[in-house]
C-alpha cells in the first residue's frame, strides 16, 4: 500500500490553483469540459483535507460560483504525494479522481501535480498559506511563466513569460511580457502592460495582480484582474482569474553567481502542455504529466514523466535532458524558456513556440540519514538511474543509496546471485532479494520475478538491523538501458555480432543486426528463478512487445525490426535485444529508444554508420509500442 508516513509533512491551509481539460475529441484534441479551482485547501495532517474557494466549469455552467469539497491524502517519506482531485473528489475508486505529484522544499511544502490516471489533463499546485503579509511583504525581483486555454479553448492557448519587479509600494511598474497566442499564427510577441499593480490584502498572503484591461482579449497575452497567492516562505507565487483557465506561476529571481551545480538534487515537477503545430489542419495535442527530474549538477538530468496523451492512457517517458545554467538563471532554446530561481529550489520551463507548455520543477526535501539509512529520493534504475516516481518492475536492477547500508563491500562469486551478502539483505514487500553487489552507501540488487503489488516497500537489513522502509510505485515494466557512465547517459551497451563494443570508431551500420543488454523488461516465459543464470535452451524472451527506434541528429526516427528480446544466456537479470539498424539515418550520435505497452526510454545514444544526407520524413506517433515525438525532453521538464 502507499506510504502516508510523512502526511503529517503537510498540515495547514494551502492556496490552490488547479486548471483542468478534459473530454478531449479523440481525434482534434479540442476541449469538451474546461474547469479551474481557485482557493484554499486545508490540510488536518492526518489525512483529510476540507477546500473552500471557486470553480468555474464550462460542463455545470458555474463561472467563478462558490465551490467547496473534501477529500484523503497522503504523504511518503520521500514526498510523493497523493490527493483526492478537489474539482472531481467523487468515488475514490474512479480513474482520475486523484492527484499525483510530490513536496517541495520551496514554500516551504508546497506540491505540485497532475491526475494522470483518468480524462484529465491538468496542472495542479499548492502553496502554504503566510501570515502578517502586506504589500511591503512582496519585495524583490521575480520570474513568471503562464499558460491560458482562453475561453476553455485549445485553439486559444497562449503562455509566456515576464518578470516582475516590486519595492513594497503595491506597483510593479510596466511589465513586459512576451509569449505566443495559438490563434495569432503563434508569432513571438513582446506586449508592454503599464500601470500593473498588486494588493495583498489578506494577512495570509492572498490578494490580486491587475493587468491592464484588454480591448481585445484574443490579442492580448495577459489582461485585467487575477488573484494572487504568495507563499510563507516569499519565494513563490500563483495566480489566475477565477472566472478563466489560466495559471501564472512566479519564482523568486536568483541572486549572485549561479552555476550548473545551483541545479541539483530531486525535483518533483508536473506540466500541462498543447501541441498546436497542427493547429492550421484544426489540430490540437493535449498532454500533460507529473513525475521528477534527477539534476545531476552538471548540465545534465535525467527525468522521469508520468505522461498522458489527449487520445491515451498513462505511461512511463525516461529521458535525457540538458539542463545547462553555466551563464546564468535564465536560458532559451528554440523551444522554451527557463528560469531558475529560489537559490535552486525551483525552475519553470514555458514554450516559445507552438508547443504550448508550463512545467514547473520543484526541489525535493533531503530527509536526513539516520543509522542504516535508505535515502528516499535514491531509489533508481540501476541502468538510467531514473528518479523516484518512475516504477520499478519485477526482474529489474534497482540501485539504493544510503548510509549505513553495510560493513563494508561484498560482491558475489556465483550464480545464482545470492540473498545475503556480509550480513545485509534487501527485503521487496517483505521477500528477500538477490544481490549483485553490498556496499556502505550503495546496494544494487533485483526485484523478485513475484513483485506484482501495485506498490514495492524496500528496506534493508544490515546484520539485524533494519534500514527505513522506501515505498515506490510499481509497474510491467520500466526500461533502463545500460551505458558507459553510471547514470545512464552516454553511449548505450551495445555490442556487434561478434561481441565488440559498438563506439565512434566502430559505428553500428545500416542492415546489422547488433546487442543491446538493458534492465527492466519484466515477465519472461519460461519463468526463470529470482538471481539466477537465465537458460539458452529455450531462451526466456519478454511477455511484453519491445519496440527500437533510432533518432539521428537529422530528425530521422525509423523503426528497428527486433529479432529477439529477452535475459542474457548465462546472465542473472540482463535482458538483451537483438535489432537491426534500420535504413534511413545519418552517420553520427543518435538517440537509442526502447517502448514497451507501458514505457518509453530515450537517454542512451549509439553511434550510427550511415549515410551523410538520410532525410526521412519524421513521425508525429502514437504510441503503443511508439511514442509522439516531442521537444519536451529538451531542459529540465519532467508520475504515478
Amino acid at each position: 500500500m502507499f506510504d502516508t508516513s510523512a502526511t503529517g509533512t503537510v498540515k495547514g491551509p494551502y492556496f490552490v490553483r488547479q486548471i483542468l481539460t478534459s473530454s478531449l475529441d479523440q481525434t482534434t484534441s479540442s476541449i469538451g469540459r474546461a474547469a479551474s479551482l481557485t482557493g484554499v485547501m486545508t490540510f488536518d495532517g492526518v489525512g483529510m483535507y476540507a477546500f473552500a474557494g471557486q470553480i468555474t466549469d464550462t460542463v455545470s455552467g458555474k463561472n467563478a460560483a462558490a465551490y467547496s469539497s473534501t477529500g484523503r491524502y497522503a504523504v511518503s517519506a520521500s514526498g510523493l504525494v497523493q490527493i483526492a482531485n478537489p474539482i472531481d473528489p467523487g468515488d475514490s475508486k474512479q480513474a482520475g479522481d486523484t492527484i499525483y505529484g510530490g513536496v517541495g522544499a520551496i514554500g516551504p511544502s508546497a506540491i505540485v501535480g497532475s491526475s494522470t490516471e483518468g480524462p484529465n489533463d491538468d496542472l495542479f499546485i499548492a502553496i502554504p498559506a503566510g501570515s502578517s503579509a502586506t504589500n511591503n511583504s512582496l519585495n524583490g525581483a521575480y520570474n513568471a511563466a503562464f499558460i491560458d486555454f482562453l475561453q476553455g479553448n485549445a485553439s486559444q492557448v497562449r503562455d509566456g513569460y515576464f518578470n516582475l519587479t516590486s519595492t513594497g509600494t503595491g506597483s510593479f511598474g510596466t511589465v513586459a511580457v512576451n509569449g505566443v497566442m495559438a490563434n495569432q499564427s503563434s508569432t513571438a510577441t513582446t506586449q508592454s502592460l503599464a500601470g500593473v499593480t498588486y494588493s495583498i490584502g489578506n494577512a495570509n498572503g492572498s490578494g490580486t495582480i491587475t493587468f491592464p484591461t484588454a480591448a481585445a482579449p484574443l490579442t492580448t497575452l495577459v489582461s485585467g484582474q487575477k488573484t494572487l497567492y504568495v507563499s510563507a516562505d516569499g519565494n513563490i507565487m500563483i495566480g489566475g482569474s477565477p472566472a478563466g483557465f489560466d495559471l501564472i506561476v512566479a519564482i523568486k529571481a536568483a541572486t549572485g553567481k549561479v552555476s550548473n551545480s545551483t541545479f541539483q538534487g530531486t525535483y518533483f515537477t508536473a506540466a500541462l502542455e498543447n501541441d498546436a503545430s497542427g493547429l492550421t489542419n484544426g489540430n490540437n495535442f493535449i498532454d500533460s504529466f507529473y513525475g521528477s527530474v534527477l539534476a545531476l549538477g552538471q548540465g545534465q538530468a535525467i527525468l522521469h514523466d508520468r505522461l498522458v496523451l489527449f487520445n491515451q492512457s498513462a505511461y512511463d517517458y525516461t529521458a535525457y535532458s540538458n539542463a545547462d545554467f553555466s551563464t546564468g538563471a535564465i536560458q532559451k532554446d528554440n523551444f522554451f524558456q527557463i528560469f531558475l530561481g529560489a537559490n535552486g529550489q525551483a525552475s519553470l520551463q514555458v514554450g516559445i513556440s507552438t508547443f504550448y507548455s508550463l512545467t514547473i520543477n520543484l526541489q525535493a526535501k533531503s530527509t536526513p540519514a539516520s543509522g542504516v539509512f535508505i535515502d528516499p529520493l535514491k531509489v533508481w534504475n540501476a541502468a538510467s538511474y531514473a528518479p523516484i516516481t518512475n516504477p520499478v518492475a519485477p526482474g529489474e536492477f534497482v540501485s539504493i543509496f544510503g548510509s549505513g547500508l553495510a560493513p563494508g563491500v561484498f560482491t558475489p562469486s556465483a550464480l545464482p546471485l545470492p540473498t545475503n551478502l556480509g550480513g545485509v539483505q534487501v527485503k521487496v514487500n517483505g521477500k528477500v532479494a538477490p544481490l549483485s553487489y553490498v556496499g556502505p552507501t550503495q546496494i544494487n540488487f533485483l526485484v523478485p520475478f513475484a513483485t506484482t503489488d501495485a506498490y514495492a516497500t524496500f528496506q534493508v537489513i544490515n546484520n539485524g538491523t533494519p534500514s527505513n522502509p522506501v515505498t515506490l510505485y510499481t509497474s510491467l515494466t520500466a526500461p533502463g538501458i545500460f551505458t558507459g557512465a553510471p547514470s545512464g547517459i552516454g553511449n548505450g551497451a551495445v555490442l556487434h555480432a561478434d561481441f565488440s563494443a559498438v563506439t565512434q570508431s566502430s559505428p553500428a551500420k545500416i542492415g546489422e543486426t547488433v546487442l543491446l543488454y538493458l534492465t527492466g523488461l519484466g515477465a519472461v516465459m519460461p519463468a526463470v528463478g529470482d538471481g539466477a543464470a537465465a537458460p539458452s535452451k529455450p531462451l526466456s524472451t519478454v511477455l511484453e512487445n519491445i519496440g527500437v527506434d533510432i533518432a539521428d541528429q537529422k530528425g530521422n526516427d525509423p523503426l528497428a525490426t527486433v529479432s529477439f528480446s529477452g535475459l542474457a544466456p548465462g546472465f542473472a537479470g540482463l535482458y538483451q535485444l537483438n535489432f537491426a539498424i534500420p535504413a534511413g539515418l545519418t552517420t553520427g550520435p543518435a538517440s537509442l529508444n526502447v517502448a514497451t505497452q507501458d514505457a518509453f526510454s530515450t537517454e542512451a545514444q549509439i553511434y550510427i554508420q550511415g549515410s551523410a544526407t538520410a532525410n526521412a520524413t519524421p513521425r508525429i506517433r502514437s504510441f503503443r509500442p511508439e511514442h509522439k515525438t516531442s521537444p519536451r525532453a529538451t531542459v529540465s521538464s519532467g508520475p504515478r
